[in-house]
């Protein structure tokens, strides 16, 4: 997948990959987890997840206090990550699936 432009990013943890830093770009969805090394600014990052736009099924929300950005993939797998404003996230997502053909996000 190409990089793509950068639409949002966030540090933030998945249920199941743990804490990294999410990337929504108009190409795909990017989760990079690792280590962040503070006193030389930089990171030691890997891909630990990396989904086409079009691959994206639909985003919701999800939760009160503890708030997720649920994503479904369109082979079933369903990633949760504890965003700071997941509905701005899901709107962003639901903007990259329709310019990318991809049609409408699902419903809250």
């Amino acid at each position: 997948m190409r990089e793509g432009d950068v639409i949002m990013e966030e540090d933030c943890s998945e249920d199941k990959l743990g804490a990294g830093y999410l990337v929504l770009t108009n190409k795909g969805l990017v989760f990079y987890t690792g280590k962040a090394k503070v006193l030389t600014f930089s990171k030691d990052m890997r891909k630990a997840l990396e989904v086409p736009i079009q691959d994206v099924k639909g985003a919701r929300t999800e939760g009160f206090l503890i708030k997720k950005l649920v994503v479904e993939l369109n082979d079933g797998r369903v990633y949760k990550f504890g965003v700071l404003n997941n509905r701005k996230w899901k709107e962003a997502i639901d903007g990259a699936r329709e310019g990318a053909g991809a049609g409408k996000g699902q419903d809250e």
